[in-house]
């Protein structure tokens, strides 16, 4: 595997480990505005988006490259 797929591939977990971060610490107590909440949820599945594109364009590489 090359440097750029190993590099998309570490991008790839920590994106996920953040997604996975923000839902854990995640809690609509008082205090705490809906609107805030909602952008929480909204990153984290747009982390967890990410972490997926970056996981298939490592995969769609490898197969090219070793086709």
């Amino acid at each position: 595997m090359s440097t750029k797929l190993i590099a998309v591939w570490v991008m790839g977990a920590l994106l996920l480990f953040g997604g996975v971060w923000i839902v854990e610490n995640l809690e609509l107590t008082l205090g705490v505005p809906m609107a805030s909440y909602g952008m929480g949820m909204i990153v984290s599945v747009i982390m967890f988006l990410l972490a997926g594109l970056c996981w298939i364009s490592v995969a769609v590489g490898t197969r090219r490259r070793f086709l």
